[in-house]
């Protein structure tokens, strides 16, 4: 309900009046009330009537909600309503857990533009330790110095995407913010993508170093042929692999896109071969031997690129590695990204230029063919 009050000023004018002015005051059971003050009565009660016919719409709502709720509270509400059907829910934990230390008591309308551009610049130019003193799994030695790492830009990225999620919800789902104030804040220009693949001689001396682990040896095998992530290989599961035809499903992937990887060659028979030797309780085309999980392969892996003495390079460069074959052998982006189970052509741009030689042959035959 609205009141006007009239108000007179204490002091005269140069005229010797006193000055009048009328505050209207708009209140609503459980919000803040709104003042405003004009120079005229009328004005003062067209301003209350439009007040009040904005919160008869709901349209203070998400204004009077974000001075009340904070930060925190959105992070959790979202954590627990939606981090559970995501993938990669643990790093993103990880961020929103930094964002609730950095600003959880902050309420939503104090979470500007401004205020997530200046944490912006904290994270890329920050440092942060990857050990934990003192805890019970980490490798620092005791009395030893934590070794400081900076953010890439990439990494700057993520925590932005994840507080964004956040307040996009805020925004769509719970009406608690009038408008996501991420939509205005720019992220961090990315370096052009990693190129790190095996050569002839790498491939040959990885291969054999995986050899001796019949289980790593079949999951290097697959990676190169198909161009699989790791973590798509964990999730396999036999029924989703038909010998017959030759192809296997991916249900779980990092789009949520259903993929088919064509098996041929050294992938179809490591997979026929390890089919002929499982349980028939195993449905996990790779499973942890000894456990109920799937295939913890980053200490075999790492040990046989010791042995094989290969530096610079991690198991997501098999998949680079695929890609870079397949534009060395004449595919096009849109092939790679077919095989790849890539949404763009963005991501696979990076390979284009390994493809030269067989660009160059298209031309020269066009060449031929047209104008010779």
């Amino acid at each position: 309900m609205a009141t006007i009050r009239r108000l007179v000023s204490r002091s005269k004018t140069l005229k010797g009046r006193r000055k009048v002015t009328y505050q209207a005051i708009v209140r609503r059971a459980g919000m803040e009330a709104r003042y405003a003050t004009f120079p005229s009565r009328s004005e003062a009660e067209r301003w209350a009537q439009a007040e009040e016919g904005k919160w008869a719409t709901n349209k203070h709502f998400p204004d009077e909600l974000a001075r009340r709720k904070r930060l925190a509270e959105a992070i959790d509400r979202w954590m627990r309503e939606e981090l559970p059907s995501k993938r990669s829910a643990k790093s993103l934990a990880g961020q929103l857990n930094w964002w609730k230390r950095r600003a959880g008591e902050l309420t939503l309308s104090k979470i500007t533009p401004a205020f997530i551009s200046e944490v912006k610049s904290e994270l890329a130019t920050g440092y942060f330790v990857r050990a934990t003193p003192g805890s019970k799994h980490t490798s620092l030695k005791e009395g030893a110095e934590a070794k400081q790492f900076r953010r890439s830009p990439a990494t700057v990225n993520r925590y932005l995407q994840a507080l964004g999620s956040v307040l996009t919800h805020c925004e769509r789902e719970w009406a608690w913010m009038h408008q996501n104030p991420m939509r205005k804040v720019r992220k961090l220009k990315q370096p052009q993508g990693r190129v790190r693949y095996l050569s002839d001689a790498e491939r040959e001396k990885l291969l054999e170093a995986c050899r001796e682990d019949p289980q790593l040896y079949a999951f290097v095998i697959l990676a190169l042929s198909t161009g699989a992530r790791a973590g798509e290989l964990r999730a396999l599961r036999w029924r989703d692999v038909d010998l017959g035809l030759g192809r296997a499903i991916l249900h779980q992937t990092k789009n949520e896109d259903r993929r088919a990887l064509t098996l041929s060659g050294p992938a179809l028979a490591q997979l026929a071969a390890r089919h002929k030797v499982r349980t028939s309780d195993d449905e996990r085309v790779f499973p942890q031997l000894g456990r109920d999980a799937p295939y913890d392969y980053d200490k075999p892996f790492r040990a046989a690129l010791s042995r094989a003495a290969i530096k610079d390079f991690r198991f997501h460069d098999l998949r680079h590695t695929a890609a870079s074959w397949l534009a060395m052998t004449g595919a096009t982006t849109q092939e790679i990204a077919a095989v790849l189970g890539h949404r763009t052509l963005n991501m696979v741009k990076r390979y284009s230029h390994l493809g030269e030689q067989h660009v160059a042959g298209v031309v020269e035959r066009m060449v031929s063919a047209k104008l010779a």
